[in-house]
């Protein structure tokens, strides 16, 4: 599927002729010409997409921040959310803040997980260009159409139907690794158990 491909998809929930390509000298053209790239970056940086995911070894800037931090490390150019830093999410305590393209933490080190922007759309999630379209379509409803109601209406679409279907079923196709230390902890819980319900005589101390 090519970026004309998902703008004629957006323009054909409109009611709107195709287009050949971005660069056509008509109105419908040039609004997917503006809008595409931010939409498709709108829609990545909501969800940790699987096939936007990537992995990156920070460099260390010279300069330490001003205040607040004591080591910032640059982003890569195509980052557009950070999901975890050496390992912990920011649910599970990573400490560090994205500032002016960069990254502020304490750590001496900075292996980072991110959603990267994705260009090339033939490694889009189907279910992914499906949302992209609809978000696309409810931004073009105005300029194409004048109908405000039909921009909500997509939009609606969008956040509560289109959307949420394929967050949910790309969520689904990750599994996290267990540690060492998780079947460690599992091993004693369940020996733990085991003991605490036998009949076995307690010695004393």
């Amino acid at each position: 599927m090519t970026p004309v491909d998902i703008c004629n998809g957006a323009l054909l929930r409109l009611g709107e002729a195709r287009i050949m390509a971005l660069g056509d000298a008509n109105t419908p053209a040039r609004k997917c010409a503006v809008l595409f790239a931010p939409t498709r970056d709108q829609v990545l940086r909501a969800h940790r997409w699987n096939f936007a995911r990537a992995r990156a070894v920070l460099s260390a800037l010279a300069q330490a921040p001003a205040f607040g931090w004591a080591r910032q490390f640059s982003l890569p150019t195509d980052c557009l959310r950070v999901l975890s830093l050496n390992g912990d999410t920011e649910e599970e305590g990573a400490e560090y803040e994205i500032e002016g393209g960069k990254l502020l933490t304490d750590e001496l080190a900075a292996e980072v997980r991110y959603v990267a922007r994705i260009e090339d759309t033939e490694k889009f999630d189907p279910l992914f260009c499906e949302a992209l379209t609809v978000l696309l379509a409810s931004k073009l409803a105005v300029a194409l159409t004048g109908s405000a109601g039909k921009a909500q209406e997509l939009r609606t679409e969008y956040e509560r139907l289109t959307r949420p279907l394929a967050v949910r079923v790309d969520a689904g196709e990750t599994k996290p690794r267990k540690s060492y230390m998780d079947g460690v902890i599992h091993a004693s819980r369940t020996l733990g158990a085991r003991l605490a319900g036998s009949n076995l005589p307690r010695t004393e101390a």
